[in-house]
């Protein structure tokens, strides 16, 4: 009894690694969930790099309901920042879009939908704000070509003025010289 115990043990220590990187069996899954807890705890402990470097393996490799889902929300969370750019939007939407496809039936899609909408919303508003920028950019630069447009404006005015003076000027001259002779 001894010896099959022992070599039990010695098969499963010599093909558990093997067994643990195969796909649909106890062991992967198993393997992925305490990735996942590792990667919750690391979120806890505040280590989101790690945390975050776990849930990348976790949703690059086979899914497992309950495990993948879970990643895939839990990492698009983590990347969501104020400062994302495009790219950033583009991937996050992507993840909540393999959650929602690959995994309708569970709770962590059913929590996708709103921060899918919201992230559309908010790809839109700097979109907008992209818009804005642009057209600010061309106002400023035609309110700068007016500004330079009205200051040589008024150096015509005062050119215009100055010779109307010398003209009053020149018309007084003349009408001088006529009373005179």
């Amino acid at each position: 009894m001894k010896n099959i115990i022992m070599i039990s043990v010695i098969a499963l220590g010599l093909n558990g690694c093997a067994t643990m990187q195969k796909p649909d069996t106890p062991f992967y899954s198993f393997a992925q969930e305490r990735k996942l807890s590792s990667a919750v705890r690391l979120l806890e402990e505040g280590n989101a790099l790690a945390a975050t470097k776990l849930l990348t393996e976790i949703t690059n490799e086979k899914g497992v309901p309950g495990v993948t889902d879970e990643a895939l929300f839990r990492l698009t969370l983590l990347n969501i920042r104020p400062d994302m750019e495009q790219n950033g939007f583009s991937q996050a939407h992507k993840r909540l879009e393999r959650l929602q496809k690959e995994y309708p039936s569970s709770s962590w899609a059913r929590t996708a939908w709103p921060l899918m909408e919201f992230l559309e919303n908010a790809e839109e508003v700097r979109r907008q704000n992209r818009n804005l920028k642009n057209v600010n950019q061309s106002l400023t630069k035609e309110n700068k070509e007016l500004h330079q447009n009205i200051k040589e404006l008024n150096q015509n005015i005062k050119e215009l003025n100055q010779n109307i003076e010398r003209l009053k000027n020149l018309d007084l001259e003349l009408e001088q010289k006529t009373k005179q002779k």
